[in-house]
């Protein structure tokens, strides 16, 4: 659109003007070629029974240093909301932190299901990995 503009006007910062005026309009958008494939729907969690069979495990990170510990492991579970916050550091590795859900939460609740982290579905599962070879699975 801007090579079309500037074939027969020009004006100091025309590319800009032009790229702002193609961002805002709605015919413009609606007629764009999408690069993306489209997005499925968004799928629901499923309606949990009991408690402790689905979890999450989230880290807060960059706190100051604070008896030896950077970062808390936040440990939810999705169906009572009950969460179990452990201190840990912020470079603890997967076996690391296996040892500290060993410790705080499998000795009370048991073996989830599932775990959802913040961390992505590669952390999880090697979390799970790690957790099922701790405990001989």
């Amino acid at each position: 659109m801007a090579e079309l503009i500037v074939r027969n006007y020009w004006w100091p910062g025309v590319t800009k003007e032009v790229g702002r005026y193609v961002d805002g309009c709605d015919v413009c958008q609606r007629y764009k070629n999408q690069s993306k494939a489209p997005v499925g729907k968004l799928m629901p969690n499923a309606i949990l029974e009991k408690p402790w069979s689905h979890i999450s495990a989230d880290f807060i990170t960059k706190l100051p240093l604070a008896q030896g510990y950077n970062a808390i492991l936040v440990v939810c579970d999705h169906f009572s909301k009950m969460a179990h916050f452990i201190a840990t550091m912020e470079k603890t590795l997967a076996e690391g932190l296996i040892k500290l859900f060993w410790d705080h939460v499998w000795k009370l609740h048991g073996l989830p299901e599932s775990i959802i982290s913040d961390r992505g579905v590669q952390f999880a599962a090697e979390m799970m990995k790690e957790l099922n070879n701790l405990l001989g699975i």
